[in-house]
This record gives structure tokens, sequence and C-alpha cells, in this order.
């Protein structure tokens, strides 16, 4: 194989082998997103650093110019099409792939056609897992043919765009506009479960990957109004809750609230989770931290937005959040 053909099959891979273990088998080992990032990209950021910095070295500044299009997948969004689900790239054709269809609503909100893909594509066992809002298609990473697509029927809400898909063992999750968490099984794309994030009648929407670390699914959600901001963390396997902490204070004796003017101030602060958190150093395997960014703070129709900034400390994301902190400006 020369050089050409090799960086071509590199490119369509995401710099993956050839070699790769069948999908389905095994799914993703929780511990893989521990190790520097090399051949898949199982998560948000790739692996917990979030440095987005891969190992390879294959493709480099002397090998680039020879990378070139090896396929072209054509998505399509919304309700499926009479006779079965649609898609498909170079050499996979279309018409094949099943599309499963869930959801709360119906389809008097459906956004069909082309999406818009701005979230990270994750990549496991030459599978290639896209997202758009109420939309996940598996890929073949070999030829780009759609594998499945789920469909979410949406109750509405704010669909400006979804960031990307978590995935531990053989299920993927992701979050709806309407502030679902749905889990799925990766190798079908078969609904197993989903639970309600936030009310939707207060005006929250769920854009963010959610961030799987050990057996905890971390997921955030977004509001432009001026409700208070949260993480939370599931459970992979029931997606049970298993806690819940505030980027503001929300009782009296809460950490930070000598920083604001009163608590119901605090309780309208914002700090919304919409960007997945990273999980910083990794060199201690058995202690692994999240570290969460928010925005959007509030009201920010009422106050300089320059004068306000929210500020969360770390949270511990093997158990429950150790403390929390506010910080006005």
């Amino acid at each position: 194989m020369n050089l050409t053909k090799r960086l071509l099959l590199t490119a369509s891979l995401a710099a993956v082998p050839v070699l790769l273990a069948a999908q389905g088998q095994g799914g993703l080992d929780p511990a893989t997103i521990l190790k520097p990032l090399a051949d898949q990209w199982t998560t948000y950021s790739g692996d917990y650093t979030g440095r987005r910095f891969s190992a390879l070295t294959q493709i480099n500044q002397a090998t680039v110019k020879g990378l070139s299009l090896n396929w072209v997948a054509k998505l399509t969004a919304g309700p499926p099409a009479a006779g079965g689900g649609r898609g498909g790239g170079r050499g996979g054709g279309g018409g094949g792939a099943p599309v499963i269809v869930g959801g709360e609503g119906s389809d008097e909100f459906a956004t069909a056609g082309a999406p818009s893909v701005k979230g990270t594509i994750l990549q496991v066992n030459n599978v290639l897992y896209v997202t758009a809002p109420d939309n996940v298609w598996a890929l073949d990473a070999t030829d780009g043919h759609e594998l499945w697509r789920y469909y979410w029927k949406t109750r509405g809400g704010t669909h400006i765009g979804n960031r990307g898909a978590g995935l531990w063992k053989n299920y993927l999750y992701f979050e709806t506009p309407d502030n679902y968490l749905v889990s799925l099984d990766a190798r079908t794309g078969k609904e197993r479960w989903h639970v309600e994030l936030a009310s939707f009648h207060e005006q929250y929407f769920s854009t963010a990957a959610p961030v799987i670390v050990g057996d905890h699914v971390l997921v955030g959600t977004g509001n432009d109004l001026d409700m208070p901001g949260f993480l939370q963390s599931f459970d992979p396997e029931t997606g049970k809750l298993q806690w819940k902490t505030y980027t503001v204070p929300m009782n009296p004796n809460d950490p930070g609230l000598d920083t604001w003017p009163s608590l119901d101030a605090a309780r309208h602060g914002g700090g919304q989770f919409v960007t997945p958190p990273s999980t910083g150093d990794t060199s201690d395997p058995g202690t692994v931290a999240s570290l969460p960014g928010s925005g959007s703070g509030a009201p920010f129709l009422r106050i300089p937005l320059a004068q306000f900034v929210v500020v969360p400390n770390i949270a511990e994301a093997t158990g429950s959040p150790v403390t929390r902190s506010t910080v006005k400006k």
C-alpha cells in the first residue's frame, strides 16, 4: 500500500487501524477513556484530559499533503420516510438502515431534511456516532454507510444544536432539546430508557454531550432566562438520578451565599453547564475529578453581563459533589 492510499484510509477512519474489533463485541471498556488518546475517539474531548491531542503520528507536517476525500455520507433528519430508513455513503447505498423512533412529543415540531451537525463525533470499534437535535446516527467508518438512526419526537424547545453523545460499554447516551437523557443500545439504536433532566416549562433546554466517569453519566442543561444551573449524575444502567449539584446557592447555608446580594438573587443566578465537563489529570486512575465550566450568568436582561460571573468549583465525579461556590463580580 503506497503512502497516498494509507493516508486516505487514515482520513476515512479518523486515524483508526484497519483491523478493529467488530461492532458490539465487548463495546467500550470504560477504562479505555483513562488511557491517552490514540486510535479511538471515545468521549467528548477524546479522553479525560480535555486536550483533544492524539498520540498517533502517521499524519504529520510531511504527510498531511497526501490527504484527500475518501467518502461522503448524506444525513437526513426528522421522521422516517415511508418504507424504511434512508442514508448511506459511498459503497453503502441508502434505504436499508433501520430508523428507531422514540420521544414524548409528536411530529408537529419535527425538523426534517439536512441536519446541522455541530457536536463531537465519537469513533469506537470502527463506528462513527453522529448527533444533531433529536437525531443520532451510527455510520460505518470505512465507507460511511448508515447502520441505524434514532429519531426523537420532540415537545419543541430550543434546537440550536447538539454537542455529541457519550458511550459506556454497549450503551450510548445523548440529550434532547426538550430535556431528556436518552440511552440507546449502541449496536442497534434501540432505546433502553429515557429520563427527564429539567423542567421544559421553565425554559430549560439540553444540548450538552454526556460525559461518563466510572458508573456516572454527567449531564448539564441550558437556560436563557434566570433559572439556576446544575450538574447531574445518572446511573448508566438504570437512568436513576445519583446526585444533583447547583452552581449557585439554593439554601441559606450554602457556600458562597455571602458573595450574593440575597438568597433570591443567587437562586436566579443562572450558571448553566452547557459545555460537557473536562475531567482533568488522569495520572491517578483511582481519582477522577470533574472540572465543569458554566456560563449564562443571569438575569442578563437587568444587569450588565460584564459585571456578572458564576464560577463553580471542582466537583468529584466518582461520588457526590464535594462542595460548590459562586462568585459575583
